[in-house]
């Protein structure tokens, strides 16, 4: 299906796609911005993580949080019986110790926060932030679709 897409969208015409990056990059732009100023983080460690990346072409953007600047050891000893998988990711290469090992063993605070530990309840800020935009971020980029078509 995204190989479908990434076709489908190769073969618009050149002003369609510039125009459509543009509308599509400030919609980011907005969404991260709106996470930043959601983000009741006293340090603004985590505001200062949210960024729009380009993924496979100029239409496929990302708004991320945190990274390698909330990424923190945890200097416990685990009872894990195999490395560390949060959120279905390996956590970026990130050393990840199993049982009884102890040092080693990182997270990264931002999906922490969000999701929530066994200590601490989940404080979400951008899936909520986005699921409130969402609505307007299409209609915003339907109609500039529909401009650009005329």
């Amino acid at each position: 299906m995204a190989d479908d897409l990434d076709s489908y969208l190769g073969g618009l015409p050149f002003k369609l796609r510039r125009e459509l990056a543009t509308v599509i990059r400030a919609e980011a732009d907005r969404l991260a911005a709106a996470i930043e100023a959601d983000e009741p983080s006293k340090s603004g460690l985590l505001r200062s993580t949210v960024k729009v990346r380009r993924r496979r072409n100029e239409l496929d953007l990302e708004v991320t949080v945190g990274g390698e600047d909330t990424t923190k050891a945890y200097g416990r000893i685990t009872d894990y019986d195999s490395a560390v998988i949060i959120d279905g990711r390996d956590n970026s290469g990130k050393t990840k110790v199993p049982k009884g090992s102890g040092d080693g063993v990182s997270y990264d605070y931002a999906l922490a926060n969000e999701f929530g530990t066994v200590h601490q309840p989940a404080r979400p800020v951008a899936y909520p932030t986005a699921r409130r935009m969402e609505p307007e971020i299409r209609a915003n980029i339907a109609a500039a679709v529909e401009r650009i078509l005329k």
